[in-house]
């Protein structure tokens, strides 16, 4: 199981490789505030952290499997 800190890095890091994949330079911004959800997926519903970062921009981390995914 994903503990809080742990899904922080993890959406960190993808975050800065979804960056690079787009050639943005930015530095990723910091860490907002971090929620637990349900997230509905193709599979069902899922348990995840949700990492808000300093623009509307939003990263869920799944508790269980710490596969991270940019919310819309």
């Amino acid at each position: 199981m994903v503990d809080t800190d742990e899904a922080i890095q993890i959406a960190m890091r993808f975050l800065a490789g979804r960056l690079a994949e787009r050639q943005d330079l930015r530095d990723p911004p910091g860490v907002q505030g971090v929620t637990v959800e349900q997230v509905v997926t193709a599979t069902g519903a899922r348990p995840c952290h949700i990492v808000s970062f300093g623009w509307p921009l939003r990263v869920a981390v799944d508790q269980q499997t710490g596969d991270a995914d940019m919310l819309r």
